[in-house]
């Protein structure tokens, strides 16, 4: 059994890390350093992954949370991509079921040209990538498409274009690949910055900094790798080396509106007026609407959602759905994330390639990774790491991270509804859609769950105000995946800031009760943390 990946872990591997001199430190995070933490350690390198704050806190927590198959590439000619991105997700769905669930993605037709057009584009994609006969596309006649997904507009519709798309989470399965790193033997540490990098003798010195107690420390690796996202540019300052291309940040934004004011059953594709392909998501009690894809400029933790950004999406989707006008009052929550793209002279946002790309600088050695999406992250761990392999003379280490399941996806895809039965039987105090979700966030892991709840029942008692979240699911989050922070518990790990109604507001306090009773934090820590929980809930419902 690993050890647990507790807040004493993150202390005493803290302290272990003047000692360390790891083959390779990740500095970053995110979906993309997680994977190399994961892809290193696996194939037997000693690993050091430090986050400047939490776990996936930035773009890699505020993604679509789509897992695409590739159709969407076929449109841009990138052959190559379309069948990578097929053959990933076909991975992920193998390695972390829980978190590769497939929904019908439906796209409305207006005329018969364009109905016919994308059933031959769609055609021509299955011939490229690899799509199981239960998963290909179908197309829907005007009846079809109104009785199946009522809440489209009939104005003008045509049909609709449906195959399918999976939905994940990306926070969740940032941190899945983080706890695999750690059951393989990387360091894997949250609230730890990076300082300062100083190249030199074969290794880079790094001084992290702890964002929680202000005190540094030292570590001394052979290969850095930079998987900072949007803030790939700064950490390459950092070492003296900006060789190669700069980044190019875009904006995409999402909206949050209650499921019950846009109760849709698929994921549906609007268009937007600047004829850009948007989409609707239901997600439990909500349902979300994005995406933007505008240029921004110096990174930030939480970019920012203007009032223009959300009136772009409320406009396409009150264009393609039946219900009372959408209006800003209607929105309970925003994200904003930030596209790390490779900067291409003269093309719009919406046109720079997502493929990623290694920059190697000659002088430092620094390996920095940019570009790329959520869905073939697992390929670009693969690729990078493959280089660390080769400046450190280990060639031949085989990537295993396809073949071995992800914490959680033990579970097999046909046990998902079996686990979800003993989840209501065995808590009955969860709401129904409670035991779906938490299925879908920790799939086998929600086994632990019920041992709380059998042996401590107060823990299978809900959070007040947040009936399908028991405070055993919390309390797992600060023993056992280094939650240090009431937005870390209540954002990332439990998910309800984004996707519950209220955004967990009702329970702030005695979550932070929870949280302080665990972490020893006193009567003022504790307040802090729940007013800055609360001006950050209220923060992303305020558009300017």
């Amino acid at each position: 059994m690993p050890s647990p990946f507790s807040p004493e872990t993150r202390e005493a591997l803290i302290a272990g890390l003047p000692a360390a001199e790891p083959d390779l430190l990740v500095v970053g995070g995110g979906i993309t350093g997680a994977g190399v933490a994961r892809d290193a350690a696996l194939r037997g390198l000693s690993v050091v992954l430090v986050e400047r704050t939490d776990f996936a806190a930035g773009t890699s927590s505020r993604s679509s949370k789509l897992i695409h198959g590739g159709v969407r590439y076929l449109q841009q000619g990138d052959i190559g991509l379309v069948r990578e991105a097929a053959a990933e997700r076909g991975t992920l769905a193998r390695i972390a079921p829980h978190l590769a669930v497939p929904m019908r993605m439906v796209m409305p037709t207006f005329g018969r040209g364009m109905h016919m057009k994308l059933a031959a584009g769609l055609w021509a994609f299955e011939r490229i990538a690899t799509v199981t006969d239960e998963e290909r596309h179908v197309m829907w006649s005007r009846d079809e498409a109104l009785a199946k997904e009522p809440m489209l507009a009939p104005d003008q519709l045509h049909g609709a274009a449906t195959f399918i798309e999976y939905l994940t989470d990306d926070a969740r399965l940032v941190l899945a690949n983080v706890k695999s790193a750690h059951a393989a033997g990387a360091v894997c540490v949250n609230h730890a910055e990076v300082a300062s990098l100083a190249p030199g003798g074969g290794t880079t010195e790094a001084t992290i900094r702890d964002g929680l107690s202000g005190a540094t420390t030292r570590v001394r690796a052979r290969v850095i790798v930079n998987a900072a996202g949007p803030w790939v540019d700064q950490v390459r300052a950092q070492a003296h080396g900006m060789d190669g291309r700069r980044l190019h940040l875009t904006k995409g934004i999402h909206l949050v509106v209650p499921h019950e004011r846009l109760p849709l059953r698929h994921i549906v594709v609007m268009q937007a007026t600047d004829r850009r392909s948007v989409f609707a998501v239901p997600r439990g009690a909500v349902t979300y609407i994005g995406t933007t894809d505008t240029d921004y400029g110096a990174p930030a933790d939480y970019p920012d959602v203007t009032a223009a950004d959300a009136d772009y999406l409320l406009e396409a989707a009150n264009r393609t759905f039946a219900v009372a006008p959408l209006a800003r009052a209607d929105v309970v929550a925003a994200w904003a994330g930030l596209r790390p793209l490779l900067h291409e002279e003269g093309k719009a946002p919406s046109e720079i390639s997502r493929r990623d790309e290694i920059m190697t600088d000659d002088a430092t050695g620094l390996v920095s990774i940019a570009g790329g999406k959520l869905t073939t992250y697992r390929k670009m761990a693969e690729r990078v790491v493959d280089q660390v392999c080769d400046r450190l003379g280990r060639r031949g280490l085989e990537c295993r991270t396809g073949d071995l399941p992800l914490p959680g996806g033990e579970l097999a895809a046909t046990s998902i509804a079996e686990m979800t039965s003993r989840l209501t039987d065995r808590l009955p105090r969860l709401a129904p859609p409670g035991a779906e979700r938490l299925v879908f966030l920790y799939g086998a892991a929600a086994e632990e769950l019920i041992a709380r709840g059998a042996a401590d029942p107060a823990t299978a008692e809900p959070l007040t105000g947040l009936p399908a979240v028991p405070r055993a699911e919390l309390q797992r989050a600060l023993d056992d995946e280094m939650a240090l922070t009431l937005t870390d518990l209540l954002e990332r790990r439990a998910r309800v800031l984004l996707f519950d109604p209220r955004q967990g507001v009702p329970a702030v306090e005695e979550a932070g009760a929870l949280a302080a009773a665990r972490l020893g934090w006193d009567a003022r820590r504790t307040a802090e943390e729940i007013d800055r929980y609360r001006r950050l809930a209220a923060s992303l419902r305020d558009f300017h």
